[in-house]
């Protein structure tokens, strides 16, 4: 349809008023509602009245549009129950509790004055429980006992001082004591006063800033009840009472550790003899030596699947602890470490493994849960990629070993030195008790969250929900069977169990199992894409203003013709001058 200025009423035409002319061609072609209503009615009251109408509506649109936007980026979260025929089954790393053989500590040079100080009081005035592996004048010494620190006085008759410097005995009235008269205690009840301050001291991921006065670095040369067994400062850290205790390096945890032949008794998978070969080991700065099944990634084997759900199939393991090999201030609990994870992720069992004590048998569980979560611009996950972690060259990026990265980057570039045993750090060495302030305060920033890391959610991970029951094992009616097969394959076992209570003292076994084949899928998935918010948005465009593309297009059309009519004082439809 053509226009023409007699179209319009005579008194516009007469008048010459640009704007106007436009305005009311817009009027009589626009496919708006309201606004044709605001331009074109005679009267003015009827003109607010209809220009108040799309102004609210008009503004009710902007505020639920804004609304919308604020909101693109948010994400909701699906749970799915994946219904599956098999699924991989994770790598279980197992820990002893104790990190090392006290057999194999009492001849070495760093640790042998101290574990003699910790067997001459666990073992004072009896036997050791297994003298097998050690030598004969540790034997003597722990078994005499020539002077006692809890005992103070003259020394038995016939007594040959230990090798090694002498110990002055402790002043009991130095240190805190309960309300039970002095003798009534126990040996060990005394030593127990002492232990639960000197662990703290060697725990990496326990924040030890905190300690008696008497523990002060700076007043250690004057407190007598702390006397140093090494010569060295710089060998040990100060513990209580007149022990040191040095950090184990890598390679004492790795020789000096319990081993897989020994801890791994008996190893099933799926009702197939397994052994410990089937493990791969590496050394943890709390455990020692543990084991991981199915988690060797190096040589791109293939992941074990299961097929199976059950306590019947999975991982079953019996493990020997040599609770007699256990050293009083390295292991507070007696026991195996237990860990379900991802094969490519590196384990970390102090943080979210759990543990299982001797003479139970433990079934464990699993439920696997993917979760799949948004980057940017919804969420904060990553895929690891360029952001630093432990053994980055083994193993996928996991937000632990991202923290425990930058905390340890943090005191090797303050202190000089590092807190644990990384292969990532094997050129700087573990902090000695002169740099122990400047890691303390490194330590306190870190659990303040103030070391400013930037670790953030994998995009894609899987976890394992854990469900275990327990009962008491061996019972001792099996007690017999269980020993008869040991004698059989491990005489040296056999010889160590030599009665019911011994077996539950020293042995763990877990049964690691799926409670069923279906996962749970959590995916989180945008709350708008982007067909859905133009649509929304053209739905409140409709709804409020009665608008359409059409409409926006013909509001652009107008724009453009008040610029010419207002510029070049012409009708852009009939080139007509509109200033006559």
């Amino acid at each position: 349809m053509s226009f023409n200025a007699e179209d319009y009423p005579t008194k516009s035409r007469k008048a010459h008023r640009p704007l106007k002319f436009v305005l009311d061609r817009f009027a009589g072609e626009t496919t708006a509602h309201g606004i044709p209503r605001v331009i074109d009615r005679p009267r003015f009251l009827s003109k607010i009245f209809w220009l108040t109408i799309v102004v609210v509506a008009f503004a009710i649109f902007v505020y639920q549009t804004v609304d919308l936007l604020k909101h693109y980026y948010d994400f909701n979260t699906k749970v799915n129950l994946i219904n599956s025929q098999e699924v991989v089954f994770p790598a279980i790393t197992v820990c002893n509790l104790n990190r090392m053989k006290r057999k194999l500590l009492v001849t070495n040079e760093r640790w042998g004055n101290a574990i003699l100080e910790d067997m001459s009081r666990n073992h004072y005035g009896r036997e050791l429980p297994s003298r097998q592996g050690y030598p004969v004048e540790v034997v003597k010494v722990v078994t005499d006992c020539p002077w006692s620190v809890f005992n103070p006085g003259t020394p038995p008759q016939n007594s040959t001082p230990p090798p090694g410097p002498s110990l002055p005995p402790l002043n009991k009235s130095d240190y805190p004591t309960s309300d039970v008269p002095p003798g009534e205690r126990s040996k060990r009840a005394v030593a127990d006063d002492y232990y639960q301050w000197s662990y703290d001291s060697f725990e990496e991921d326990e924040p030890d800033y905190d300690y008696p006065p008497m523990f002060d670095p700076g007043l250690a040369q004057d407190s007598p009840g702390l006397t140093p067994v090494f010569s060295s400062p710089t060998q040990g850290i100060w513990q209580a009472d007149d022990i040191d205790i040095p950090d184990p390096t890598r390679e004492e945890l790795r020789d000096m550790g319990h081993q897989a032949e020994d801890f791994i008794l008996d190893c099933r998978f799926n009702s197939r003899k397994c052994d410990y070969r089937d493990f791969t080991v590496t050394q943890r700065k709390h455990y020692g030596n543990c084991f991981t099944f199915n988690g060797d990634t190096t040589n791109s084997s293939s992941p074990i699947r299961i097929t199976k759900a059950g306590s019947y199939f999975g991982l079953h393991l019996t493990m020997f602890i040599e609770h007699d090999e256990y050293v009083g201030f390295l292991s507070e609990e007696a026991g195996v470490r237990v860990m379900a994870h991802q094969r490519d992720i590196m384990p970390h069992p102090e943080n979210v493994g759990m543990s299982v004590p001797p003479g139970i048998s433990t079934n464990i569980a699993l439920r696997q849960v993917e979760i799949k979560r948004l980057p940017q611009p919804y969420g904060n996950c990553t895929t690891g990629a360029g952001l630093p972690h432990l053994h980055s060259d083994q193993y996928s990026y996991n937000i632990i070993s991202c923290q425990k990265k930058c905390l340890q980057d943090t005191v090797a570039a303050e202190c000089g030195c590092v807190t644990s045993i990384y292969d990532d750090y094997d050129d700087l060495p573990q902090c000695n008790r002169t740099q122990r302030v400047c890691r303390q305060s490194v330590e306190r920033r870190y659990y303040q969250n103030d070391l400013g890391c930037s670790c953030p959610a994998s995009c894609e991970e899987l976890v394992y929900n854990v469900q275990t029951t327990a009962s008491v094992w061996p019972s001792e009616s099996s007690f017999f069977y269980l020993r008869h097969d040991l004698g059989k394959t491990r005489p040296d076992v056999h010889t160590t169990l030599s009665d019911l209570q011994a077996a539950r003292k020293n042995l763990v076994r877990v049964k690691i199992y799926f409670q069923e084949l279906n996962y749970e899928l959590v995916e989180q998935v945008p709350a708008y894409s982007y067909a859905s918010v133009l649509g929304t948005i053209g739905g409140l465009l409709g709804l409020y203003i009665g608008f359409s593309l059409i409409t926006v297009s013909e509001i652009l059309v107008l724009l453009f013709d008040l610029m010419v009519a207002l510029i070049f004082k012409k009708d852009i439809v009939t080139g007509k001058s509109l200033t006559r």
